[in-house]
């Protein structure tokens, strides 16, 4: 349903995700837990189109999601 795959993101050129992926089925409850600076933040905010990637691809229900945080929600 919900697919990350190899997220790559950078702050300048601190590299803050380095190859992140996931796969999230119908159903299924995911929880992202670590300590603060570990990218938590980053990654919600790389899927809902607030923050660009470098690298890598999210997809929702097998659509390429964008950079626009208003379509994605709807």
């Amino acid at each position: 349903m919900l697919k990350v795959d190899n997220l790559q993101v950078y702050y300048g050129g601190i590299h803050a995700l380095k190859g992140v992926s996931l796969d999230i089925n119908k159903g299924e409850i995911l929880t992202i837990i670590g300590s603060n600076g570990a990218g938590k933040s980053t990654l919600l905010n790389s899927i809902s189109g607030f923050l660009k990637y470098k690298q890598g691809e999210i997809t929702y229900k097998g659509q390429k999601l964008g950079f626009n945080p208003t379509k994605i929600v709807k």
